[in-house]
């Protein structure tokens, strides 16, 4: 990595060196991207009409198809609470068995598979009234529904799409604002079993759990578990469970712990504390996976936070990953950890835009016509992209001194044998509030076992250069930011490429030249052998309409094709009479785009309407065959 080293090694100068070299042993363990779990509430009343109007706005459907452009993998599952109030009664039978009306909940999960998104199923809602209409029948009534519903959606999607689906008890039962058919400690206890039932008895399957192929795993309680007096539903679940762990109706153990004053540690800190308790009084839980559906920093997703707005709260969830990780290779009560989710998928509102617990800031333009909403990509979207680029094997976590207060966390992954292999290793600055300086650089070695015809590139988040709330915030802060502003924010919004070039050396030297860099900051590198597989085509181009002039750009990724992508290039010709005769135009020139949308406005003089088709570069400046061109025209 010699052209690294040598750029780098010029900074030496500025700050005392520290320096640290890693073991010359490194074990590597298989690395489940366990993180890759967002989820919202949508916004106004609890009802079919409410949820049903939330969920189809533009603002949210756009705020999905962002989120379902990340890089492959980076995001995978959506919890979104009273999704099932997208169902709605239509009659009785003459037997009293419900009839329901499954279109607009349809018409959503068609949405979620077109940008490649699952649901996290939460059996909550309460369509038609139907479950406080007829308490007495609600162990019935819950196992058909969720009977009817599972069968008609393997109707339309077959098995094998809804075994990547999750699916879950009810939010939070424990809470009067979710608590709205007045659960008892019975009637919840016969709730969770009859969903389990109707999970089991979908698709005709009778078998035992072993024998089922495609058993749906029941996730639950997904509880606080505050104070045992206050939250007694979910203590009692696990109670039952306890007492004859085979007959339990949970296979996934979910829970609640978010951090108390914004770090990663507290939320940690929290599942651990939890968990033990929970270990001592249960111990046959000890079985189960376990899940914490809500690992945020702070609850309160709306309440506005600055650290919510920059770089911090995208080091703060970087970090939230590599503890766990660290936390489950260490055994003890992490040791079944399945995942971890975010809440963090919410649409932001005025004046918070960006403060808010978000991971796009979200803009609505009320002053054209039709009014429209404008998103930026916030540095926690760009570090969820980061994390998607991590190998399939990875080390335990290792913490570099810097000096006597600071260390950073090093994770190093990689992916492939022999001669064609992949490295991805993420550097993570201290916790620290910032922006500032600090008089010190870390010198790295990293021993690669992979061939000499490589490649390397190494990409930052860091505060001002990657931080588009600080962009909007030296314009003014503006409500209604105009084109040229939007522009400059999203010339902010991705991974700043730092160094790239090819290795020349088989074990070679990383210096990370920390004075330059304001706390906090995140480095990826990647390496890649030139025996890796090339970038494939980009499918799926689709361009949809943001307002007058102005589209939204997304394509889909093909796993592992791109790890060594360097960049896209988006390609646009225009339409009309001279159509035949016109030049390609590269729209993304001078765009470092490493992840798979480009949101292209051209300006009043400039047109929107012409062929459109995009492209990868990897780390060997290598082009990717061009994707399908697509025509878009303005209505």
């Amino acid at each position: 990595m010699w052209l690294l080293l040598w750029r780098l090694l010029l900074f030496a100068a500025l700050g005392h060196a520290h320096y640290t070299t890693s073991s010359d042993v490194v074990v590597y363990h298989t690395l489940p991207h366990f993180w890759t779990g967002v989820g919202f509430c949508p916004a106004g009343d609890i009802s079919h009409t409410g949820i049903a109007t939330a969920l189809t706005s533009p603002a949210l459907q756009l705020n999905l198809r962002q989120i379902g452009a990340l890089p492959f993998g980076a995001i995978t599952h959506i919890r979104i609470h009273w999704l099932l109030e997208l169902v709605q009664l239509l009659e009785y039978s003459t037997d009293g068995v419900p009839r329901y009306d499954y279109e607009k909940f349809d018409a959503f999960v068609d949405l979620l598979q077109e940008l490649r998104l699952s649901p996290v199923l939460e059996f909550m809602g309460n369509p038609g009234q139907v479950f406080t209409a007829n308490p007495e029948r609600n162990w019935f009534l819950w196992e058909h529904f969720t009977k009817s519903l599972i069968n008609h959606q393997l109707a339309r999607h077959g098995a094998a799409r809804l075994s990547s689906w999750r699916y879950e008890t009810w939010n939070e039962p424990d809470l009067l604002n979710y608590n709205r058919i007045n659960f008892t400690a019975q009637s919840y206890l016969e709730y969770v079993q009859a969903v389990r039932r109707g999970l089991s008895k979908a698709g005709g399957r009778r078998k035992s759990k072993r024998q089922q192929q495609l058993y749906r795993a029941l996730r639950g309680p997904a509880g606080l578990f505050k104070a045992e007096q206050r939250h007694p539903l979910c203590w009692q679940l696990l109670e039952v469970c306890n007492e004859q762990l085979a007959k339990c109706p949970i296979d996934i153990l979910t829970y609640h712990r978010k951090g108390i004053d914004g770090s990663a540690t507290e939320i940690l800190n929290g599942s651990l504390a939890l968990l033990a308790k929970i270990y001592h009084d249960y111990p046959q839980l000890q079985q189960l996976p376990v899940a914490n559906d809500e690992a945020d920093p702070v609850s309160g997703w709306s309440t506005p936070r600055d650290f919510q707005a920059d770089v911090r709260y995208a080091a703060t969830l970087m970090s939230t990953v590599m503890q766990h990780w660290h936390a489950k290779l260490a055994g003890g009560v992490m040791d079944q950890l399945e995942s971890i989710s975010h809440d963090n998928a919410f649409l932001s509102y005025h004046p918070h835009e960006f403060q808010q617990r978000t991971l796009l800031a979200h803009f609505r333009m009320n002053e054209t016509q039709p009014p429209h909403s404008q998103f930026i990509q916030k540095p926690v979207y760009a570090a969820l992209g980061m994390l998607a680029k991590l190998g399939t094997r990875a080390a335990d976590l290792e913490l570099v001194n810097m000096d006597s207060k600071h260390s950073v966390q090093v994770l190093r992954s990689i992916s492939g044998n022999g001669v064609a292999q992949y490295m991805a290793t993420i550097f993570l600055s201290p916790e620290q509030a910032g922006p500032q300086l600090t008089a010190y650089h870390h010198k790295y070695t990293l021993n690669m076992s992979i061939a000499n015809e490589s490649a390397f590139i190494t990409e930052l988040l860091v505060p001002h250069s990657t931080d588009p709330f600080r962009v909007w915030q030296q314009a003014g802060s503006p409500a209604y930011p105009n084109a040229t502003l939007r522009e400059q924010m999203r010339r902010a919004q991705t991974p700043r490429l730092y160094e790239t070039g090819p290795i020349w050396q088989y074990n070679s030297e990383l210096v990370v030249n920390s004075a330059s860099l304001p706390l906090p900051w995140v480095m990826l590198l990647r390496v890649c052998s030139a025996a890796w597989p090339k970038l494939k085509r980009p499918q799926q181009l689709e361009i949809v309409a943001i307002t007058g002039r102005e589209v939204f750009i997304s394509w889909s990724e093909q796993p592992r094709s791109t790890q060594c992508l360097k960049s896209y290039e988006v390609w646009f010709r225009a339409s009309g009479d001279t159509a035949a005769s016109a030049d390609w135009q590269q729209i993304s020139l001078g765009w470092h785009l490493p992840y798979p949308s480009f949101q292209y406005a051209p300006g009043l003089n400039g047109s929107v309407n012409g062929f459109y088709k995009v492209r990868g570069v990897d780390v060997f400046n290598e082009r990717s065959t061009f994707s399908q061109i697509v025509e878009y025209l303005e209505l």
